[in-house]
């Protein structure tokens, strides 16, 4: 299941990181909000992801 999620950018945040928290990709980021790779992320921002939230079994 995906979840659309807005996540509001925070001062030390950066495209990989948030990536790598939400487990979605760079270019993935990049297309969803129509940002270039050479932009600076600002604290506040606002991001959309849509999250991958379908529960694994173990």
């Amino acid at each position: 299941r995906i979840r659309r999620v807005t996540y509001i950018v925070r001062k030390g945040d950066s495209l990989s990181r948030i990536s790598a928290r939400f487990r979605v990709s760079v270019t993935e980021l990049l297309r969803w909000n129509r940002i270039s790779a050479d932009k600076y992320l600002q604290p506040g921002q606002q991001l959309l992801l849509f999250v991958d939230v379908t529960e694994q079994s173990t």
